[in-house]
């Protein structure tokens, strides 16, 4: 990407370097900025205008249209420079991608190398210290070189993100298809229940059972949103909060109506309690809080009424 014809600045040296190598490709030359600068005016133009794309920017601020274009390169090289040249490896150090900021020459530069220097994994310490060493023939082959090691690793590093956003969402879509699977199982528990004999292990079976595989399933459900995904833990303990919880509210009924699970009105519990077992699942973390602190047997006012030692008469 190109700005400026100008000999004042790097550009030129590096489009004329470009043209004469012999592999540049057509349209690999992009000439942008706010200035209404015509392509001609690279001498390269009349000798290889395949070479060049002109793409005018309609801003009149040639800075918007330089940072603009950096978060579409994947390299940046920086010789000398000022105050826009350090803001450029600033820029391409935060986007992570490949950047080689040749300090030997001093300016911006070598105060972009410094900064980059401490960046984690930016580049191997051999090609920093190329970087910075005396510029001999051989060295802007290495300068290169680190470039293309920089994007390489850049690439790889994207593609293992996206198996691992891909996994990820395998995960999620298995995970919710499973917690349909056993919320279709627990509601299938309704209608069965009131084919079974009233009172029957059988029929006192699905009115556990029920609630426990709605539990599973509004514990996945949760799990989905949470990013440890650890799936079998969840569903357990979604189970146990729901199963625990179906059965709490079964005691509380019972006690009540002692002949409750041996009426016709059994079948009907199981619409409330496969509700509250998966309420329950959805929010196992805080139902086994609020049991483990329940305390099943009162016993503060034996507590209360028992002399303490320092009372104790001898």
């Amino acid at each position: 990407m190109t700005f400026s014809s100008d000999e004042g600045f790097i550009e030129a040296a590096i489009v004329r370097g470009y043209a004469q190598s012999g592999q540049a490709r057509p349209g690999s030359i992009e000439v942008r900025g706010p200035y209404r600068a015509d392509p001609t005016e690279f001498p390269e133009v009349q000798s290889n205008p395949e070479l060049f794309d002109t793409r005018p920017e309609p801003t009149p601020d040639w800075e918007v249209s330089f940072y603009r274009a950096l978060l579409q390169v994947d390299a940046v090289l920086l010789i000398g420079g000022g105050r826009s040249t350090f803001i450029a490896g600033l820029i391409a150090l935060s986007r992570r991608v490949a950047v080689a900021p040749i300090g030997t020459f001093g300016g911006a530069a070598e105060k972009a190398w410094q900064r980059m220097h401490g960046e984690p994994d930016a580049a191997p310490e051999e090609d920093l210290s190329a970087m910075v060493s005396k510029w001999l023939p051989g060295s802007a082959k290495v300068v290169v070189a680190s470039l293309l090691r920089q994007h390489e690793r850049r690439l790889s590093d994207q593609e293992q993100l996206r198996r691992q956003m891909n996994a990820q969402s395998r995960r999620r879509a298995w995970g919710l298809l499973s917690a349909l699977v056993l919320l279709a199982v627990g509601l299938a528990t309704l209608p069965a229940a009131t084919a079974w004999q009233p009172g029957t292990w059988t029929a006192v079976t699905l009115l556990v059972f029920g609630p426990l595989c709605a539990a599973a399933s509004g514990a996945l459900i949760r799990n989905v949103f949470d990013e440890a995904a650890e799936w079998l833990r969840a569903a357990v303990l979604g189970a146990a909060a729901g199963g625990l919880s179906a059965v709490l509210f079964l005691a509380a009924q019972l006690t009540t109506n002692p002949n409750l699970l041996q009426g016709e009105s059994a079948a009907r519990l199981g619409y409330f309690v496969v509700p509250v077992g998966f309420a329950a699942g959805l929010a196992f973390d805080a139902v086994l809080t609020k049991l483990r602190g329940t305390d099943v047997v009162r016993t503060h006012p034996v507590d209360a009424a028992t002399p303490s030692q320092h009372n104790t008469p001898a």
